[in-house]
């Protein structure tokens, strides 16, 4: 894998970690845009359908806010739920809005776009309302997906431009001459500017005998040419799992379509660990399968030249704990201390393999297999961070709201504890700070993601990382 440059994230600034959600002086769009009804009437007013259709937006739903990420801009990602009165269609539209610090820098960049004729780029399917808008009031520029001004291969891939990859999904049905009859490409994810997730379904047809099969595999559109070093990793780690060396499995890569700078993969098997917490059936031997992976992936022999230091650590808990200060400022005081704590805790310790990306829907089971997915974030650091994450992720019932909050607590301890029976003893002594930098993270994404009830669950993460520091998991 080639080496990459970590890229730091930066704090809020200390005057803005002083105020509360959604204030912040250089951005004062923020206090319409968090709020979905006034959001609401904003696109209802301002986007612009194409050729005379009509639509009615009936909803809209916060789905990802990035604010101050790069200090002079926020990126603030809605679904809006759309109705079609003359087809009787409904579906979920993505849309993007940009706010920048300086005054004029919304327009100006709406007006360079403008000048690109984006509406060439979209897909006749997906081409619903203007791609690119403007709400001048907000100063606020609006991308309608899949227009992307930093990603436009994702609109070649949308617009069926896969020519290459479809001989080799056809030649996994075997003999026969194999014809593509349809295909259909679905967003699974997507944050603006930096990727996307795709389904990809075609429909073949066997020429001589008319029969008929579905092929299935998973896309990921880059923004930079990432996608080549995770192709390599994958492929190393597939080779060895051929070999039965590996106690875990990732998923399969097919092929890697440079020009799109897209990975296609195949689907994983099994059911992902956060499925199978949700179900209920037999969550403990699930995650203790699931902890003897992870340790066998954290000890692994993996080939990655890229790095994650102990400063690229605490650069993503300060991050997090600023964020986490302005959702939450009546929890200030206890977030500043649990933050200082981990910075002043916390030692650089030799690297090792870590996923760095670690949740319950990033593992799949397969009978007795463990298979790891979205591994883009592979890095070498200290091997702690892995399993603290995962731990904050089923204790805080991160995508698991309907599961028991006893069950999860009761999940995330046997992970626990099966975990430090497969790794040297001494990494057990830091797990407490890790746990209480990885509450304060995941309190952070549940802030981004806008999640139903976000204020509560971002305290009850803050509470989480109290108890980590008081010595409960050691």
């Amino acid at each position: 894998m080639n080496t990459a440059t970590t890229i730091r994230k930066k704090e809020l600034p200390p005057a803005v970690c002083q105020e509360a959600f959604p204030f912040d002086h250089e951005f004062p769009q923020l206090r319409i845009a968090s709020d979905p009804e006034l959001m609401l009437a904003m696109f209802r007013r301002h986007l612009k359908p194409i050729a005379g259709r009509v639509y009615h937006i009936e909803a809209c739903i916060p789905r990802r806010f990035r604010c101050r990420q790069s200090t002079s801009r926020c990126v603030l990602q809605y679904d809006l739920h759309i109705a079609e009165p003359r087809t009787g269609r409904r579906w979920s539209q993505g849309v993007t809005c940009l706010v920048y610090a300086q005054e004029g820098e919304a327009e100006r960049l709406w007006r360079e776009l403008q000048a690109d004729n984006p509406r060439q780029e979209i897909p006749e399917d997906w081409l619903v309302f203007e791609p690119v808008d403007l709400i001048p009031d907000l100063q606020m520029l609006v991308q309608v997906f899949p227009y992307d001004r930093k990603l436009r291969n994702l609109c070649l891939v949308m617009g069926g431009g896969l020519g290459e990859l479809d001989p080799l999904l056809l030649a996994r049905l075997g003999p026969g001459h194999w014809q593509a009859e349809d295909r259909n490409v679905e967003p699974i994810r997507y944050r603006t500017e930096l990727g996307a997730a795709l389904k990809y379904t075609i429909r073949a047809r066997e020429t001589l005998t008319a029969r008929i099969e579905s092929l299935r595999c998973y896309l990921k559109v880059y923004r930079n040419e990432h996608g080549e070093e995770t192709i390599q990793l994958l492929r190393s780690v597939s080779e060895r799992n051929a070999e039965g060396e590996n106690p875990y499995s990732v998923v399969r890569p097919i092929a890697y379509l440079s020009e799109l700078r897209t990975l296609a993969l195949e689907e994983a098997a099994g059911t992902s660990l956060q499925q199978v917490l949700f179900q209920g059936i037999d969550p403990e031997a699930a995650v203790r399968a699931v902890a003897r992976a992870v340790a066998a992936f954290n000890q692994d022999l993996l080939s990655s030249t890229r790095r994650h230091s102990l400063a690229d650590q605490l650069d993503d808990v300060k991050r997090a704990s600023s964020l986490v200060q302005w959702a939450c400022p009546r929890k200030r005081a206890d977030v500043k201390a649990i933050t200082a704590a981990v910075l002043a805790g916390l030692e650089e310790v030799p690297p090792a393999p870590i996923h760095r990306d670690l949740k319950t829907d990033h593992i799949f089971l397969s009978g007795d297999r463990v298979i790891f997915i979205d591994l883009d974030s592979v890095v070498l650091g200290d091997p702690v961070r892995d399993p603290a994450h995962l731990f904050a992720h089923i204790a805080c019932q991160v995508g698991l709201d309907s599961m028991p909050l006893k069950h999860a607590r009761l999940a995330a301890d046997a992970f626990v504890e099966e975990y430090f029976t497969h790794v040297p003893a001494q990494w057990r002594q830091c797990f407490p700070l890790h746990c209480a930098g990885a509450f304060i993270e995941v309190a952070g994404g549940i802030f981004k993601r806008q999640e139903s009830h976000w204020p509560e669950k971002v305290s009850a993460a803050i509470e989480e990382a109290q108890h980590a520091l008081s010595g409960r998991f050691q």
